[in-house]
Formats: C-alpha cells, sequence, structure tokens
C-alpha cells in the first residue's frame, strides 16, 4: 500500500488521507468531501508532502485549496512552492512553476522534470487566518 501522505500539522477533525482520496470538491468551501486543513495553526508556514515506495518521475502539480470564507477560518494561502527531495536536501523545483491560489479549481504547477522519492508542498499561510487542501494530485 502507499504511504500516507505527511504534514507538519493536521487538525483531529480531518485526514492527510483527504489529499489524495480522489474525492473532488464541487467549491472550494464543499464541506461533503475529506479535507486536510492545518487548523488552529494561523498565519504559519507549513506542508504536506508525498513520499512513495519507489522514486517517481514528476513535472506538475495540482492543488484544490480549502477555503471556508462565511463559515470559518480557513482561506487560500498568501503563497505555496513545491520541494523535492534530492538524497537529503529539500531543492525547490526549477522552470517557474505557476503557484496558484484561485478558489473553486485546481491550481496547475508545471516543472522541469524530477525524479525524487518524496515531494513537498509548502505553503504560507495568510496572517491570523488558517488553510487547507481538498485534494493534491502529482504526475508526469
Amino acid at each position: 500500500p502507499p504511504k500516507p501522505p505527511l504534514a507538519s500539522h493536521c487538525n483531529p477533525g480531518d485526514t492527510t488521507n483527504a489529499l489524495n482520496d480522489g474525492l473532488l470538491p464541487r467549491t472550494s468551501g464543499d464541506q461533503n468531501v475529506p479535507r486536510m486543513t492545518w487548523w488552529d495553526h494561523q498565519g504559519t508556514q507549513e506542508w504536506v508532502a508525498y513520499a512513495f515506495e519507489q522514486p517517481r518521475k514528476l513535472s506538475y502539480s495540482e492543488v484544490y485549496w480549502f477555503d471556508d470564507t462565511g463559515v470559518g477560518q480557513c482561506r487560500v494561502p498568501t503563497s505555496w512552492r513545491l520541494l523535492w527531495k534530492d538524497g537529503e536536501e529539500w531543492r525547490p523545483v526549477e522552470g517557474e512553476p505557476a503557484y496558484g491560489v484561485a478558489p473553486d479549481q485546481f491550481n496547475r504547477a508545471t516543472f522541469q522534470p524530477v525524479t525524487t522519492p518524496e515531494i513537498r508542498l509548502e505553503v504560507q499561510l495568510q496572517p491570523g487566518l488558517c488553510g487547507g487542501i481538498l485534494e493534491w494530485r502529482v504526475g508526469e
């Protein structure tokens, strides 16, 4: 079985398995699909990661942000970036990927291909606010 996704923090009421469960949200505020949030961390730098059984070649990432405006304190992040594990070091992906934070859609970032045992999505949460992810896809 694949390894469960990792996170710097995950709210006990949520699950890192939501990142790649294949259940697609209708909107960023969709409360009917599982989610991964960093609640109750606010304004911090956080991360999620996939560790693979075997190194995988990757060249894109798509993330669908959780944003419960009008209900709670989760918003799209201020910024994010992708890092890949090269030996013992974490390196940013190259190729000027577009790190979008638009709600209600997948935000796709393409980059120069890397072959890695682990990829990390690092976010900067908005000041005083939390954040989360409904689905995160990576591929070649």
